[in-house]
């Protein structure tokens, strides 16, 4: 049954840890992030030294019959070291929570520990990787062995589901507490798995058996440990989209300013960031469509700022005058009139015109409040999206340093 069981949840393992693996190195500083990498990490090795094939080799190549039992246990017993760990965090001050991860990392070494010496005083001469618990129930020294492993899963399953459930409500984050739920009731559900393994320590004592409850133990035991991953991953999976629909909307951005942007470059070249400039040790920075997009946005302000000295009011008001009988107000009525005063002040500039005295005015949009820097980002859209795109007058290939 485990080996049917397993390999599911050890691609949901794996897949949890390369979705936060990319971001780690940026948020090395935040416990959290490094306790769920952790826990996604262990579990998947936990699942891996189970597997009937791993086990085999491990017996093999370590020399230590079943040597497996006390790594895939380990590993279990550090990952829900590492679930508290995620949660008092999330939960707690920074230095009640550092506090308390200390507590629950040093519980789970002793714990392993135990395991450890524990496992020492079996003397296993036959690799049973089925039905391992059924074959060593009776034996002494294993009885301790399950009944501290089992005592500590059990304690952790139990606290993990209500520390779930009390953060689930209070977190503002739909994803956060969908996920918190799912992984409560998953703590939940591995329960079946801890009272099928008490059920084997008591009945080992009495010379019974609950060999028809080993399928049980196992469905429950994996299924909950699929919700917890899943739980833990919706968090994670939902940063990440997020992320990358940023992305997608800075790309978007990029390129949906690039008429307004050419339209100031035609007019005044010298608006463009010299990159040449730029100490070769920082320009790998300018690669990264954020810093792209903001250079082309501050750009975008250098030329408003050249033809600035050329918008005549003449010009405003007869925009004005047009589009608000085309039906435009606010916002867009703005932008409008701000895309045709571009034009008129970039021919202005180009023929040496400049307004009357007393006749020079601002851009219409020049008292937009912005308040996040992409909405200054949509501002400039806004007069992109009613600018008549026009060509430039020399060819211009943008420059991306290498």
């Amino acid at each position: 049954m485990k080996d049917a069981l397993h390999p599911i949840s050890l691609v949901v393992a794996i897949l949890g840890f390369l979705c936060l693996l990319r971001d780690l190195p940026g948020r090395r500083r935040d416990p959290a992030s490094i306790a769920l990498a952790a826990f996604f990490l262990l579990s998947g090795m936990s699942f891996a030294f189970s597997i009937t094939p791993t086990w085999q080799y491990l017996d093999r190549a370590l020399g230590i019959v079943n040597f497996s039992v006390p790594l895939a246990m380990g590993c279990v017993v550090a990952l829900m070291a590492c679930q508290q760990v995620v949660l008092t965090y999330w939960g707690s001050t920074p230095d009640v929570a550092r506090r308390r991860a200390k507590a629950w990392l040093g519980a789970g070494l002793a714990v392993i520990a135990g395991l450890l010496a524990l496992f020492a005083q079996l003397t296993p001469s036959t690799s049973r990787p089925e039905n391992f618990t059924l074959y060593y129930a009776h034996d002494d020294a294993y009885a301790a062995y399950l009944t501290l492993y089992i005592a500590a899963y059990t304690f952790a399953e139990v606290y993990l589901t209500r520390a779930c459930w009390r953060l689930a409500r209070r977190s503002p984050r739909l994803s956060v507490r969908s996920g918190l739920r799912i992984v409560g009731a998953g703590a939940l559900v591995t329960l079946g798995y801890s009272a099928v393994r008490i059920g084997d320590v008591v009945a080992g004592i009495f010379g019974g058996s609950l060999a028809n409850w080993e399928s049980f133990a196992w469905i429950c035991g994996d299924t909950g440990a699929l919700l917890t991953l899943v739980g833990f991953l919706i968090p994670a999976a939902a940063d990440q989209l997020q992320q990358t629909l940023y992305r997608i909307k800075q790309y978007r951005s990029h390129h949906g300013l690039r008429p307004l942007w050419l339209a100031f470059y035609s007019e005044a070249p010298e608006i463009e960031l010299p990159l040449d400039r730029v100490d070769p040790a920082q320009r790998r920075r300018f690669r990264g469509i954020g810093i792209r997009l903001y250079r082309r946005a501050i750009e975008i302000r250098d030329g408003r700022f050249v033809i600035r000295q050329y918008l005549d009011a003449d010009v405003r008001e007869q925009s004005e005058a047009r589009h608000r009988a085309d039906g435009l107000i606010g916002h867009e009525l703005n932008a409008a009139v701000t895309a045709d005063q571009i034009r008129a002040g970039i021919q202005a500039r180009a023929a040496g015109v400049r307004p009357a005295a007393g006749r020079l005015t601002d851009f219409a949009d020049a008292e937009r409040q912005t308040a996040q820097p992409m909405d200054d980002i949509n501002a400039l859209l806004d007069v992109a999206h009613h600018l008549t795109r026009e060509p430039a007058r020399a060819p211009h290939r943008e420059r991306v340093p290498a």
